[in-house]
């Protein structure tokens, strides 16, 4: 029986990018093409299509008018847009109306392959099993090199430093270079106050009862990876300890004078500046020179607006899957959290998609569905939706949950506490269900 191919739709008016994607993917895939958009509005009709790549700026129908189109034929279609360099602001907006992700010309043909694997493979599973969380998600202008760094990364031995805002894909990226191993991935916390036998381990009845933990992290995570949060944290005693013995593969437990040896990577992720701490005696050199052959540094996901649409896409059908419903936002909604400043990066993003999944019977969440403090703080968010009315009614509905909730969710002790007639409640309660 012949071999089914996914297909791959390449709409382009230029023909010879259009020959390009075929030599590049046509291996793999069968590749069919059109050279407009009414032509690829046909093709999708006629043929089942598993990714297209659409291009942005084309005669005619162009590819935000086809985008919107495909997307009303058939909602499960991918859809990657092809665009120049200085039409970034166009993609992002494609994004917004549905479209997964975007390539800028001139595109590279590894990237072009293992992302067409990627999104084939995700298209193809997404049915029977959640999308997986280790991945790299997004776009902007620094992910390439980055997805590059960490690819290089696993294929190395050694240790690394990520460096970053709280919030960020630090961990992530230690679980994606643990990859296939056997071996668990060991997460370490540190702080000021952190004690030496974590790390070390300790001799029974040296420091502790007989009952005492005689392993550390580091004998735990041996043959693998240890992934220490906020290193900058240890106490520069340990600091020393850890650095003696990231360098030589051997250390000694507390109360004891054997060496132990060990072969662990230790992927650690800070906020601070290691080499001005080094400088001003606040972290140890030697650690510091284990740590720094590779660094990889996240941009805080403010300056990677371009990528919030795509993360936006990726918590939903995360949270679909773990919570089995359906959410969209408005092209309003959009840009208000595109726009958001999202200090607390991709940890806070993820918590509030989720959050909104959970609270909205809604399937489509307009402006006024978000958080009030989203409205506030997002440059688009503005009028109408922070007008005195609006914050009185956002108030008032928040108040009135909170009381219900404190009240063990009986209506008259709630209306009572309110001091309005529980007919009254229970109005303004099916508004708020509404």
């Amino acid at each position: 029986m012949a071999e089914i191919k996914p297909v791959i739709l390449v709409v382009d008016d230029e023909t010879n990018i259009r020959e390009s994607f075929s030599l590049i993917l046509d291996k793999e895939f069968k590749i069919v093409t059109a050279a407009s958009g009414e032509a690829a509005l046909k093709r999708i009709i006629d043929e089942k299509v598993d990714l297209v790549y659409l291009d942005i700026r084309m005669p005619g129908m162009n590819g935000m008018e086809t985008l919107k189109r495909i997307k009303e034929i058939d909602p499960g279609i991918e859809v990657i847009m092809v665009t120049a360099l200085n039409d970034i602001a166009g993609a992002a907006a494609a994004i917004k109306l549905g479209a997964k992700d975007y390539i800028v010309k001139p595109f590279d043909v590894k990237d072009i392959q293992n992302r067409t694997r990627s999104f084939v493979i995700k298209a193809q599973t997404k049915a029977i099993r959640p999308p997986m969380g280790e991945e790299l998600v997004g776009n902007s202008r620094q992910m390439p090199n980055i997805r590059k760094t960490v690819e290089l990364l696993s294929q190395k031995d050694c240790c690394a430093l990520i460096v970053g805002e709280k919030g960020l894909e630090a961990e992530q990226i230690a679980a994606i270079v643990n990859g296939e191993s056997e071996k668990e991935l060991k997460k370490l916390d540190a702080s000021p106050n952190i004690g030496s036998s974590v790390i070390f381990g300790c001799e029974k009845g040296s420091f502790t009862s007989e009952f005492g933990k005689e392993a550390g992290m580091l004998e735990e995570a041996n043959g693998g990876i240890l992934f220490i949060r906020n290193i900058e944290l240890l106490p520069l005693e340990i600091q020393k300890k850890l650095g003696q013995a990231l360098s030589k593969n051997e250390y000694s437990r507390d109360g004891s004078l054997a060496m132990t040896h060990v072969n662990v990577r230790v992927i650690a992720e800070t906020s601070s500046n290691l080499a001005e701490l080094v400088k001003e005696g606040n972290f140890d050199k030697d650690l510091y020179n284990v740590m720094s052959k590779t660094v990889i540094e996240l941009p805080p996901l403010r300056l990677r607006e371009g990528d919030i649409p795509i993360l936006i896409n990726h918590f939903i059908d995360k949270f679909s899957v773990k919570y089995d419903r359906k959410l969209k936002f408005s092209p309003e909604a959009l840009e208000i959290l595109a726009s958001y400043p999202w200090l607390g990066n991709i940890v806070e993003l993820s918590n509030v998609i989720e959050a909104m999944m959970l609270s909205n019977k809604k399937e489509e969440l307009d402006p006024e569905d978000l958080p009030f403090d989203l409205l506030i703080k997002s440059p688009a968010g503005g009028r109408p939706y922070t007008t005195l009315e609006n914050i009185e009614g956002k108030f008032e509905k928040a108040h009135i949950l909170d009381v219900l909730k404190r009240s063990g969710e009986n209506k008259e002790k709630a209306s009572s506490m309110l001091g309005i007639g529980l007919k009254t409640l229970e109005s303004r309660l099916e508004s708020i269900n509404a």
